[in-house]
């Protein structure tokens, strides 16, 4: 299909594509691929993967955020913003969809949450707007546990076994990615990165944690009277 083709008839295509998309990174890539090459109907296909999206099923969700994740790096290194500009104001809408509300929902948080995490390293949105549209998200996860693991006993082992593969699939692009760095960014940057992704250290838990693991590094210093000391104070 040519970049000059009929926007209706590129429409359908796109929603084709979708209709046939899987966790494999080449049908993935296929998708964002597809959208680039038609950015001039970015809008058309941008409202394609917002209605794809809120109908799917909730494994295929995931699929699309990845495709998302796909066109905007794509976007990143041909300096085109069309896409990312027609996201921000539906980060929300986005995420809900993906992590919608009832138990199975709770299944999709880890993997959205590494997506948000790889959008905040690569710079795609403001920290503050990712931050905002993921507070629900946040809310939700501290329930995740007990309703992952009711959630789970409702999948057969076949379903279970299947669902591994794809996060697997999903997940080795933002793998890669994580290596891949611009040339031109600065010695600190991916310091810089990590250090503006990771959880604000917490005294009442993290503290505890960090001894305990010190006792297993150096079992025979003092670490457990520094630790009662500190629970004393």
């Amino acid at each position: 299909m040519s970049e000059e083709s009929d926007p209706f008839e590129c429409r359908l295509h796109f929603i084709s594509l979708l209709n046939k998309l899987n966790a494999t990174q080449q049908s993935i890539h296929k998708v964002a691929i597809f959208a680039m090459r038609h950015r001039k109907l970015s809008e058309d296909l941008y409202n394609c993967l917002l209605e794809q999206l809120e109908k799917a099923s909730l494994n295929a969700r995931l699929n699309i955020i990845y495709v998302f994740d796909a066109i905007f790096s794509a976007s990143q290194k041909s300096k085109y913003s069309g896409y990312v500009n027609l996201t921000r104001p539906d980060l929300s809408r986005i995420i809900h969809a993906v992590v919608s509300n009832g138990p199975k929902g709770v299944l999709n948080i880890p993997s959205t949450q590494k997506i948000l995490n790889n959008w905040k390293r690569k710079g795609y949105f403001e920290i503050a707007e990712l931050e905002e549209a993921e507070k629900p998200l946040l809310q939700r996860n501290s329930s995740t546990n007990q309703t992952q693991t009711s959630t789970a006993d409702s999948f057969s082992k076949e379903d279970i076994l299947r669902r591994m593969e794809e996060d697997r699939e999903r997940h080795k692009r933002l793998r890669e990615e994580i290596w891949i760095r611009p040339v031109e960014e600065s010695k600190d940057a991916e310091f810089e990165d990590f250090w503006n992704t990771i959880e604000t250290l917490d005294p009442e838990s993290d503290y505890e944690f960090m001894m305990k693991q010190n006792m297993l590094r150096l079992p025979n210093y003092a670490w457990q009277t520094m630790l009662d000391q500190r629970s004393t104070t």
